[in-house]
């Protein structure tokens, strides 16, 4: 029977800072099979990494991030030099984390999934993410309030940014692209642009975009885009003392009849009284 190693937080995360910050190249590093009592997320700076965890071997590609839970148990092996940076981090500090983010946060999904959740990182982000993390070698190695404040502010802003929704081997089947292109659209600079945009981040076909997004949405390039539009104006009307003819343009719209009628068919009632009643 296979005797299963087990590294422990106490002699691979400081107690102090709550986490231990490691950049890797595989060829000065041997890796075992091994799983822990706290958790990590592993950020990969080259191709040819394979991650065997829970029995399955993926490859890795440049840019990819990883979170591994308590339970994962796991091997690094490559057949050509690569290198990661890795950060182990007690399961108290993301308790903390979770905690903070609220009800929102899909703590138990990420928790439950049979693999470790992971997304593929396009270069700036991942570039960006590099950057973060080597921010912490900057701080005073000795003020461990300071690293543990500034890790845990890195932590929360990975988890919120890349893990909010996160494929996990429970998702539906729909295309990472498309999820990743529906994720973009969320924001206000590309919904405004309405869907010439979505077909520019989905890099597919305007046939393949709007047949995909029917097929897992159930809408509509449109429909999508528009959606986000009205409840976009729906908390500009209550969050802000805009005008009702400037939310309509800070959304995108091109004509109040257009947003009107839109704005009606989702809420029941016109901009001006859904401001007023809320």
């Amino acid at each position: 029977m296979e005797t299963r190693v087990k590294n422990l937080a106490a002699d691979h995360v400081d107690a102090q800072t709550e986490y231990l910050y490691r950049y890797v190249r595989s060829e000065t590093e041997s890796f075992g099979a091994h799983y822990h009592d706290y958790y990590e997320i592993f950020l990969t700076l080259s191709d040819g990494l394979t991650h065997t965890v829970n029995g399955v071997k993926t490859k890795l590609a440049n840019g990819e991030l990883v979170f591994v839970r308590d339970f994962d148990y796991h091997l690094y092996s490559c057949k050509k030099p690569s290198s990661f940076v890795n950060i182990a981090f007690s399961t108290a500090t993301f308790d903390c984390m979770a905690n903070y983010l609220g009800d929102g946060f899909p703590r138990d999904k990420l928790l439950v999934a049979k693999m470790p959740p992971s997304v593929m990182l396009e270069s700036n982000d991942k570039n960006r993410l590099l950057a973060d993390f080597s921010e912490l070698n900057t701080v005073n190695f000795d003020d461990k309030k300071m690293l543990k404040t500034r890790f845990r502010i890195l932590l929360t802003d990975i988890f919120a940014r890349y893990f909010m929704n996160i494929r996990t081997d429970e998702t539906n089947g729909t295309p990472y692209w498309l999820e990743r292109c529906c994720e973009k659209m969320k924001q206000p600079q590309n919904f405004i642009c309405g869907t010439e945009k979505m077909f520019e981040l989905s890099q597919k076909s305007r046939e393949h975009t709007t047949r995909s997004l029917q097929k897992h949405y159930g809408l509509s390039p449109s429909e999508y885009v528009n959606k986000l539009r009205i409840n976009y104006a729906a908390n500009l009307l209550i969050n802000s003392n805009l005008s009702v003819t400037d939310i309509c343009y800070e959304c995108g719209f091109g004509n109040m009849s257009w947003f009107y009628e839109l704005f009606r068919a989702e809420y029941g009632m016109t901009p001006r009284q859904f401001r007023t009643d809320n």
